[in-house]
């Protein structure tokens, strides 16, 4: 009988996961857009990124300091929950049990604005230790509602994604006719809210259809711009970052309407098929803002070396999407937590192995980016 302490790797969690998933929910989580070749790009690209340990015989740390500062608060390692959603997809307790494993830990969680629980229930199983991410609406009155409500609920950070304006293209998605939100997931946040609910000709509660078909008009702004998040800059004090950045031009203009901070990130190959690795767009993106913003990496990351290799190319800290979704569908809270053990003992060992006692010593003096093995010359 396999047990929790049994799984090691974000694969075995994985696999013991999917081998008895529902068919069409199993795909939606661990799928991506079109082929999967994004997905399966994101997670190769760490393959032609090699650590060079060094410094073995100079009194090699033992004391580890694995601790990074994000706007002011410490986090317990360089990872964050990314917002994934809806959770109640793969476990009943979804966004409550993964805030609740990522506070345990000492890490935030990012709650989706998708969220299937309410982020106001949310937010208290983890205080302080959650930030909010918001899908521009169309309408800056429902924006302008859903900052102040996360702001009571006491978010210390708004995530925008703005790479999800339209739902890439997914055919088994489609054959399986299959939409998560069309079954009452995901909604929890839209249909307590005033603003949203004064739209509707009757309630959620008497006619989730209806409340269904207001939420897929209103979720999603095909029209946002940076204006707009310029705008959004001056409704809150609260830092902002905005995820779904993968060139340089991008970066640039987050950094010139004021945002506090960039994700770089491809939605985990979830919206382009064909897209560059998330992982081969964080080093020019990092010298082009030059350390005038905080830059995170998203998509790929499934292992300890990966963690460090992200941070060496300039990353503050990381993202961790369907690993941690992994964990909680095998077994809740536990699972989450248990992922997250896992990575971080992966972490401190690959981190003090290679030579550095704190993540402040890492650079990309610590990598060879080179396909490996090398090719060998024919004698």
């Amino acid at each position: 009988m396999t047990t929790l302490e049994s799984l090691l790797s974000i694969t075995d969690f994985e696999q013991q996961w999917m081998a008895n998933a529902d068919r069409a929910i199993g795909q939606y989580v661990a799928g991506g857009a079109g082929s999967d070749s994004t997905v399966a790009a994101n997670v190769a690209a760490f393959d032609d990124v090699w650590l060079q340990p060094r410094g073995v015989l100079s009194d090699c740390p033992v004391n580890l300091d694995p601790t990074v500062t994000l706007f002011g608060q410490q986090q317990a390692f360089p990872v964050v929950l990314a917002p994934t959603s809806p959770q109640r997809l793969v476990h009943p307790q979804a966004e409550l049990a993964t805030a609740r494993a990522a506070g345990s830990r000492g890490v935030v969680s990012i709650v989706s604005t998708d969220s299937h629980y309410p982020y106001s229930d949310i937010a208290e199983t983890a205080p302080s230790r959650t930030w909010f991410q918001l899908f521009a609406y169309r309408s800056r009155r429902d924006i302008e509602a859903t900052l102040e409500f996360a702001e009571s609920c006491g978010t210390s950070a708004i995530v925008v994604t703005v790479d999800t304006f339209v739902p890439g293209w997914k055919p088994r998605d489609l054959q399986q006719a299959w939409l998560p939100f069309l079954n009452g997931m995901g909604v929890g946040n839209y249909f307590q809210d005033p603003v949203f609910r004064a739209a509707l000709e009757q309630t959620p509660e008497q006619d989730q259809g209806a409340a269904t078909g207001h939420f897929l008009g209103v979720q999603a702004n095909p029209s946002l711009s940076w204006d707009d998040l310029a705008r959004l800059r001056e409704m809150t004090s609260l830092p902002i970052l905005v995820k779904g950045i993968q060139s340089v031009e991008d970066a640039r203009e987050a950094l010139r309407r004021g945002l506090d901070g960039i994700v770089v990130s491809n939605h985990g190959g979830r919206q382009v098929d064909g897209a560059i690795a998330a992982l081969d767009a964080l080093p020019p993106i990092v010298d082009a803002v030059g350390g005038r913003t905080t830059v995170l990496f998203d998509s790929g990351i499934r292992r300890g070396p990966d963690v460090i290799k992200a941070m060496a190319l300039g990353a503050r800290c990381v993202l961790l999407g369907r690993p941690y979704a992994f964990g909680l569908a095998v077994d809740g809270e536990k699972g989450v937590r248990e992922v997250l053990e896992n990575l971080v003992a992966d972490i401190d060992l690959t981190l003090g192995l290679s030579g550095c006692s704190s993540f402040a010593e890492l650079g990309r003096e610590n990598l060879v980016e080179v396909p490996y093995p090398p090719s060998v010359p024919e004698k």
